[in-house]
């Protein structure tokens, strides 16, 4: 997958093709205008052997054009390393955004499988990895491999023979950068899934740091990471380990090398077969000769420790969202609001089936609410209706449309969601509100926040609606967030609406001054409630009891009540108890100790 991995990744560069030529070129001058001065020592060193006065003005007209030459050289430096990096940095950044983008699609089951942190990994620090290789590959390889061709070229022409001595080391440095290449990808990829492994429980612990705190598992945290994290360093040690061999070996072999070609070019000169300059300029190109070898080593590392990276990078474009717009998907305004389901059922992957052979039909402006006991299928239920997931079999209409006939974002626009847990990102209280419609007016966020009577509470904070309320609202009690995820849906004014235990969090008194919001919120709406509490759905025109991934009951709130064998009934009767046992039971000690005295 690596080379694959890699092609998808260079297909990035297209727009950059210029650029990239340009760094080259100006990398080929700079690699390769350095070249002139090994034949202007043979040169100057042949002639100092033999002195001749009619040499001094050659000398120095040849000096004067080698530093002139020196400043085309620090120019094209420049140029080239400007060029290079900013086409690195330009595509880590559309690398990046796309990865984003393509994140944003996914399906809803893509992030219950994976842990936020672990995402946020390869968003981050994946293509971190990666940026460390786009600066290298694109004009070092290209440069490093036209020097080693002109140098190998220059010490053939100087003396094929020391030339011949010169590579004897190339055989051994191409199966060593193979060896270690291998080593190096395996023991950064162990490290890099380490470190997603981390950051994905870095960011759930801390996230859930209260519970850690209340329940005193700070040891036990601590400990964990610590070994988790020792489990990282020894990945990293080992890649350090294949790293540093890979360079040592390669030092060798290139430390060698000069010394085979000074001892082997010594004879030639005593033998007349070779001049001292020449041998002095030949020295010279054969230290530029392993310098680009000595850096293509270095790049076959960064390429080893980069691939890993690409691959998760990759493997995540590769992931197709589960739920797509179907080619001939349409656009719709804004519905009545009728919602119907059609034999459906559905299973996540290899699951049993979680709803079976579901029928219901729900009439335009219907309070309907969901009930059952736990894993019943009720949020799987609601899940279906904006297609966070898709039917496994049968179909699910509204206002006789197949939801699969719509347009994902179209489909939604007709959908407000208020959770248990209100969703409230980091930012201020308007920012979070306008979310519900972000060309909303002034007057628009007001209002809504008003129906949900958030108005008041928001003006008594110091910056009221430019308050900054910390990562998920962290800074407003439960009934404020509640209060804030209400006025989104009020701006929203969607046709249809869910509430997913949007009160089953708060406290009697935060709820009760929530429900009067509710009310007018669900007014003129199609409305599905689930609620475990059933005192709060009572006044729904219609209940329906799941249990099993099957609906079992349908009814009114007496209606379902006078069935004397009803699940509801049952359910009923036991919240029912659970309440007023306690209570009952004191009454009968208060009325047994009055009669005792």
């Amino acid at each position: 997958m690596h080379y694959r991995s890699l092609g998808k990744f260079l297909a990035y560069v297209k727009p950059y093709r210029w650029m990239i030529a340009g760094a080259t070129l100006c990398g080929l001058l700079k690699y390769n205008i350095p070249v002139a001065f090994p034949w202007v020592l043979k040169d100057v060193i042949d002639h100092l052997v033999s002195p001749s006065h009619s040499y001094t003005l050659r000398l120095n007209l040849t000096m004067i054009a080698l530093i002139l030459l020196y400043f085309l050289w620090a120019a094209v430096t420049y140029l080239r390393s400007y060029l290079a990096d900013q086409v690195g940095q330009r595509l880590i950044f559309d690398l990046r955004n796309a990865l984003y983008v393509h994140l944003q699609r996914m399906s809803l089951g893509f992030f219950e499988r994976r842990q936020v942190g672990s995402i946020a990994s390869r968003v981050i620090g994946d293509i971190s990895i990666a940026q460390n290789f786009v600066g290298a590959t694109f004009t070092n390889t290209i440069m490093d491999i036209s020097a080693l061709f002109l140098i190998l070229s220059l010490l053939f022409y100087m003396n094929w023979r020391l030339a011949l001595v010169s590579i004897t080391i190339l055989p051994f440095y191409v199966l060593l950068n193979r060896m270690f290449r291998d080593r190096i990808r395996k023991t950064s990829r162990m490290a890099q899934q380490k470190m997603e492994e981390i950051s994905g429980d870095v960011h759930e612990k801390l996230g859930g740091i209260a519970l850690v705190q209340s329940y005193t598992g700070e040891e036990y945290e601590q400990r964990h990471f610590y070994e988790e994290n020792l489990v990282y360093l020894s990945h990293l040690l080992s890649n350090i380990k294949n790293n540093a061999s890979a360079v040592a070996w390669t030092g060798l072999l290139t430390s060698v090398a000069p010394v085979l070609v000074i001892w082997y070019g010594a004879m030639q000169v005593i033998h007349g077969h070779l001049t001292v300059g020449g041998l002095a300029a030949f020295y010279a190109y054969l230290g530029m000769l392993y310098q680009p070898l000595n850096r293509l080593t270095e790049l076959n590392v960064l390429l080893a420790n980069s691939l890993s990276a690409m691959d998760r990078i990759i493997e995540i474009f590769d992931t197709s969202p589960e739920v797509l717009d179907r080619p001939m998907a349409k656009e719709i305004g804004a519905v009545k609001g009728e919602i119907e389901f059609k034999n459906v059922s559905f299973s996540y992957g290899n699951s049993n089936g979680i709803l079976k052979g579901i029928n219901l039909l729900i009439p335009v402006g219907t309070t309907v609410a969901l009930v059952g006991p736990s894993g019943a299928g009720k949020s799987t239920f609601v899940k279906l209706i904006p297609r966070f997931y898709d039917v496994s079999e049968g179909s699910i209409t509204i206002d006789g449309i197949d939801l699969r006939e719509i347009k994902l974002k179209s489909l939604r626009n007709q959908i407000a969601l208020v959770s248990q847990e209100p969703i409230l990102f980091s930012g201020t209280i308007h920012a979070n509100i306008l979310y519900g419609k972000p060309d909303a007016s002034e007057e628009e966020v007001l209002e809504a926040a008003k129906a949900a009577d958030a108005h008041n509470f928001i003006m008594d904070l110091l910056e009221g609606y430019q308050t900054e309320i910390g990562e998920g609202g962290v800074r407003l009690s439960g009934g404020q967030r509640q209060r804030i995820a209400l006025a989104r849906a009020f701006l929203k004014d969607a046709p249809i609406l869910i509430l997913d235990e949007a009160t089953s969090s708060l406290d009697s008194e935060s709820e009760n001054s929530i429900q009067a919001a509710l009310i007018r919120l669900m007014r003129g709406r199609t409305t599905l409630i689930i609620a475990h509490r059933l005192s709060t759905i009572q006044s729904a025109d219609r209940i329906v009891v799941f249990n099993e991934g099957t609906i079992v009951e349908t009814g009114t709130h007496s209606e379902l009540l006078e069935r004397s064998e009803g699940l509801y009934r049952r359910l009923y009767k036991e919240q029912f108890d659970k309440f007023l046992t306690p209570v009952t039971d004191k009454f009968a000690r208060d009325r047994r100790n009055t009669a005792l005295y």
